[in-house]
């Protein structure tokens, strides 16, 4: 997602309107042992979990040197997993597959830097050549490419870690023309997630992961100053997903894109959305957020607290490369 490509002189505005997004600072999620009627098993762990989102790998800018810092960076906080919220190479849905290889090598040597286990999502920048020349989607696999690098047969599954469960969704669906993609749970993913929850236990605390966002406040202010239309900035029909999990102790709901940090609640269900590894494309920062990565304390707790109340996260800005 590139906002400021949207529309022209819109800088100031935005600015405006997103100040103080970036500045929240914080280190806990405190879980109740009571979620949604759900008694939650005692013998949960507390979790740390890193997430680093839009990477957008590139050799411009110096992105590789400052994709090093960011791997030295997240080996020195230690998180127990790290969710990879998509859009780790730039440009994946306009430029030819020979520069979308090259970017993605420069991706691998990044995450294979990384010390910790990352369970990556699909972001619209991870397609590979998605559109045919007339603009309407390719016949081919877009996701192939993503796919291989990461070993996956298919970009949304789910998986336990610590008792948690996580849901990795794939957020992004191809419709070509002027707004080449939009936000949107197909489907197959829908009937999929059907089955799935039929496996997971009641009372299992979930974690729901997605590159576009379910909620963002940017849609009532900056989507409208920017042109953007909402698929761009959310996903439409996120509200088929929360009825799925109505009855689910859903805890935390992580989410990339829009290269903003922002905190918010859908259906008292904590939003948050990480800003990105890039910042602005690897030009500073980008509506008041700098190049970082965010870091989440999960810790279940016997209290009356919502989790909606008590969520918090710590966004660490990427210290600048040092060159000889």
């Amino acid at each position: 997602m590139e906002l400021s490509s949207l529309s022209g002189n819109t800088h100031i505005t935005r600015r405006g309107f997103v100040a103080g997004l970036g500045a929240f600072a914080a280190t806990q999620l405190l879980v109740p042992s009571v979620l949604r009627g759900v008694n939650l098993p005692q013998e949960l762990q507390p979790l740390r979990l890193g997430f680093l989102t839009d990477c957008h790998a590139m050799l411009q800018y110096d992105a590789p040197a400052w994709l090093n810092q960011t791997a030295i960076l997240m080996n020195t906080l230690k998180p127990d997993i790290i969710i990879g919220g998509g859009d780790f190479v730039d440009g994946g849905f306009y430029q030819p597959g020979r520069v979308m290889e090259y970017r993605w090598k420069l991706a691998d040597a990044f995450l294979k830097k990384i010390n910790q286990r990352l369970e990556p999502l699909i972001g619209n920048h991870d397609m590979f050549e998605p559109l045919a020349r007339d603009g309407s989607p390719s016949t081919n696999d877009p996701r192939l490419r993503f796919k291989n690098q990461f070993g996956l047969e298919q970009t949304y599954r789910s998986f336990e870690f610590k008792g948690y469960r996580f849901l990795m969704l794939d957020s992004v669906q191809i419709v070509g023309g002027i707004n080449p993609y939009r936000g949107w749970i197909d489907e197959a993913q829908l009937l999929w997630l059907d089955g799935e929850l039929k496996g997971i236990p009641k009372n299992q605390p979930i974690i729901l992961c997605t590159h576009i966002p379910f909620k963002t406040s940017l849609e009532y202010g900056l989507g409208s100053l920017v042109g953007a239309t909402p698929g761009r900035l959310r996903v439409l029909n996120a509200n088929v997903v929360m009825e799925k999990l109505r009855d689910r102790p859903l805890i935390l709901i992580l989410q990339g894109h829009l290269h903003v940090n922002e905190k918010l609640q859908l259906e008292s269900v904590p939003c948050i959305t990480g800003g990105a590894v890039c910042g602005n494309w690897w030009k500073g920062p980008n509506m008041g957020t700098y190049a970082g990565l965010g870091m989440i304390e999960i810790k279940p707790q016997d209290n009356t607290l919502s989790n909606g109340e008590s969520v918090a996260w710590n966004y660490t800005n990427t210290p600048k490369p040092q060159h000889a």
